[in-house]
């Protein structure tokens, strides 16, 4: 499992365990309906690593660090969180980045949706995001990452290539999220 260019993520064996003797940022996701993987936040991301340090074949209640996440319930053993109020499963990971990279960092990037709520940008975006960011680029273009928008630091803004509509962008620092 590994992606090469996209901003440190790390090889890892089955298990789900980055190489031996070498410091990795842990973020869990989570697959949605649309077959991206969807980062927990930092704070949640801490839970889980608690909990599997006690019970690895256990359970996490996301709920305990996040009220909206109450109905929800990650299985260890089978990777999969569940929904309890109605019974959707989907598939969960734990990847792996380099301490330096946006996770790393307690570095999040967002979008402003339709109603307003700022939405967190798949960890691979936002890796790429940072890192032409931190290299002063006054622009990006994210198609190489399957996407038709263009991001553009100087407003603070993406613009969709098709019908190109603006969204307003936003940086922000939180907890940095788990190193193993």
């Amino acid at each position: 499992m590994s992606r090469p260019g996209h901003g440190g993520l790390m090889p890892v064996n089955g298990l789900g365990f980055p190489p031996q003797n070498v410091a990795r940022v842990v973020v869990w996701e989570w697959l949605n309906e649309h077959s991206r993987w969807r980062p927990y936040t930092a704070t949640v991301c801490h839970h889980i690593e608690n909990v599997l340090k006690e019970d690895a074949r256990g359970s996490v209640v996301l709920g305990q660090v996040d009220a909206q996440l109450v109905p929800y319930i990650i299985d260890l053993q089978s990777m999969h969180q569940f929904r309890q109020d109605t019974g959707t499963m989907r598939p969960v990971r734990r990847n792996f980045y380099d301490p330096s990279s946006a996770p790393g960092k307690g570095i999040v990037w967002e979008w402003e949706n339709d109603g307003g709520a700022w939405t967190a940008y798949d960890m691979d975006i936002c890796i790429t995001i940072q890192n032409a960011y931190e290299k002063q680029h006054p622009w990006l273009d994210l198609s190489s990452l399957g996407f038709c928008y263009l991001i553009y630091f100087n407003s603070m803004s993406q613009m969709n290539r098709q019908t190109r509509r603006r969204r307003r962008l936003l940086r922000r620092l939180d907890l940095a999220y788990p190193l193993t």
